[in-house]
C-alpha cells in the first residue's frame, strides 16, 4: 500500500492556527497528528489551535488519545484548543466518550460550524 496517503495535515495561521486533518487517524498515523498538534500548541505566541476534522474518515482511540493529550498540553501553555467539523460517525464517538464539551463541540448542530462557544462550563 505504498504511495497511499493515510493522513494529511495542513497548518495555517498564527497566533490562531488551524490544523486541517484529512484521512484516517489510527495507531499508525496518530503520532503524526500528535507531533503537528504539539508544534502548533507550543509555537511562540500561540493563542488558539483549531483542529478541523472535516476530512477525517476514521478515528480510533489512538486519535482520541492525541486530542485529549493536546487538550492537556494546550492548558499548560494557555492555548485554546477546539475541534471542528467532525463527520457524523466521529461526532457520535466523541459524544459517547464524553469529550464533546471539552473539545469545544458542545451542543452545536451537526450541520453547522462547531466551536467552543456552546454548552456550559463547570
Amino acid at each position: 500500500m505504498e504511495g497511499i496517503v493515510m493522513l494529511r495535515i495542513t497548518a495555517e495561521g498564527h497566533p490562531s492556527t488551524r490544523l486541517s486533518v484529512t484521512g484516517e487517524v489510527d495507531l499508525s498515523t496518530a503520532p503524526e497528528l500528535e507531533r503537528d498538534l504539539g508544534t502548533a500548541i507550543t509555537a511562540d505566541g500561540a493563542e488558539s489551535v483549531i483542529v478541523d476534522v472535516a476530512g477525517v474518515s476514521f478515528m480510533d482511540s489512538a486519535g482520541l488519545r492525541v486530542l485529549v493529550g493536546g487538550l492537556r498540553q494546550a492548558e499548560e501553555h494557555d492555548v485554546r484548543l477546539t475541534v471542528e467539523n467532525p463527520q457524523s460517525q466521529l461526532r457520535k464517538i466523541i459524544e459517547i466518550t464524553g469529550l464533546a464539551d471539552v473539545l469545544g463541540l458542545g451542543a452545536a448542530s451537526a450541520g453547522g460550524p462547531m466551536t467552543g462557544s456552546g454548552g456550559t462550563q463547570g
